[in-house]
């Protein structure tokens, strides 16, 4: 998926260290919002604020679970696959690749195989 985002926003969540450290800890798993803390040595108040503007930006996901006793909690994982940017004569050209679940690429793969 290619969108083109508004440029300022995604230059300041990537130019935010802890935007970037959350990004890189879900990359790896998914994590809930108290993990990320201990993972990324920030508090729950900022890994929350955080976490609201990177799902904003759909470069998060969120999946919530729902425990035997009834509470639910949610986990993050990182959505961003890569950032291109061009300049061009009139300004910046910023596409936002995030990444494909494994049933898309699937369905992606067969059809390019189908049409050879």
């Amino acid at each position: 998926m290619s969108e083109e985002r508004d440029t300022s926003a995604i230059f300041a969540i990537l130019d935010d260290d802890y935007a970037r450290a959350i990004l890189e800890a879900t990359r790896r798993e998914r994590l809930s919002a108290k993990a990320l803390s201990d993972e990324c040595d920030m508090s729950v108040a900022t890994v929350s604020r955080r976490v609201d503007t990177l799902l904003e930006h759909d470069l998060l996901t969120e999946h919530t679970h729902v425990d035997p006793d009834g509470h639910h909690y949610s986990e993050y994982e990182a959505q961003l696959d890569h950032v291109d940017v061009q300049l061009l004569e009139s300004g910046f050209d910023v596409r936002v690749e995030l990444r494909k679940d494994a049933a898309d690429r699937f369905t992606r793969i067969w059809d390019e195989m189908r049409n050879e």
